[in-house]
């Protein structure tokens, strides 16, 4: 029988939170029961174990997702359920455990925005959590042709099932375009892939509505029925709608980060995309 960890004479040697995250959400959009935050906004994180690591080098858990989900709950105990967290939380935890696991260096390359040379950095990850800001505009009304939109973030786990859907449609499409089937075969394969992007497309943008409030005060949260609204408008309102939800995660986004080339000498910004697959490597 395993040793309690509450009886374990080494149990004081066990790690430690490192730093204390503020999360940008501020607690907002987690199902409920799912995080334990305090009235400061802010959860412990803890360095990576070994085990964590090991699980970071698994390909088949890295490309469900699981992975990341398993690490975030071993050094962010407070989040009960990382599928569920809001997207806007995700590159603040990841670079909050990098920095408790690893410091704060975290070397990146980038090619010069004038003189196309590559150059390496080292990204100070205490400047980029240092200059997190709340979110920003998921509390205003959004009008659109006598309709109110409110807007929500993605959760970690429909951007990680729209991603693996995208994925798996983009190996089909390939493997259609190399096989032996007859054009009107391919046409078929084809037609079937673009229809289960294009769904694909729309699921991803109910995701990010939390409901919609008709002229007579009347409010839409089921998703099907959003659904159906966005099949059956015009196209100048769901483009309206999809640049609505673009332009507030463009504003929720990690701020980029101004940089020097080595050859030119010209500052120039890089943007803070990481990569969860290899961003622990």
């Amino acid at each position: 029988m395993e040793s309690s960890i509450n009886n374990n004479p080494l149990a004081k040697h066990f790690r430690q939170p490192a730093i204390y995250l503020k999360l940008p959400s501020g607690g907002r959009f987690y199902p409920e029961g799912t995080l334990d935050i305090g009235a400061t906004g802010e959860i412990p994180v803890y360095p990576m174990t070994v085990k964590d690591e090991l699980l970071l080098k698994t390909p088949d858990a890295l490309m469900n997702g699981s992975s990341i989900v398993e690490m975030i709950r071993s050094c962010c105990p407070s989040i009960k359920d990382p599928w569920g967290m809001p997207l806007v939380d995700l590159d603040p935890i990841l670079i909050a455990i990098r920095l408790a696991s690893y410091g704060e260096g975290m070397d990146m390359t980038s090619n010069c925005t004038h003189c196309s040379a590559e150059n390496e950095h080292t990204i100070d990850l205490r400047k980029v959590l240092d200059n997190l800001k709340p979110i920003a505009n998921y509390d205003k009304q959004n009008f659109l042709h006598g309709l109110i939109f409110d807007i929500q973030p993605q959760t970690f786990q429909e951007i990680n099932t729209a991603g693996q859907i995208s994925f798996e449609q983009q190996k089909i499409v390939a493997a259609v375009e190399n096989s032996e089937l007859t054009p009107e075969e391919k046409k078929t394969q084809f037609d079937a892939s673009f229809k289960k992007l294009t769904d694909l497309n729309i699921s991803t943008l109910v995701n990010c509505i939390r409901s919609i409030t008709t002229e007579d005060n009347q409010t839409v949260k089921e998703k099907s029925l959003i659904i159906d609204f966005l099949n059956q408008t015009d196209r100048k309102t769901y483009d309206e709608v999809r640049d609505l939800v673009t332009d507030i995660v463009k504003a929720n986004a990690l701020e980029s980060m101004p940089v020097v080339c080595s050859s030119c000498e010209t500052e120039y910004k890089i943007n803070l995309d990481f990569n969860q697959s290899n961003f622990f490597v």
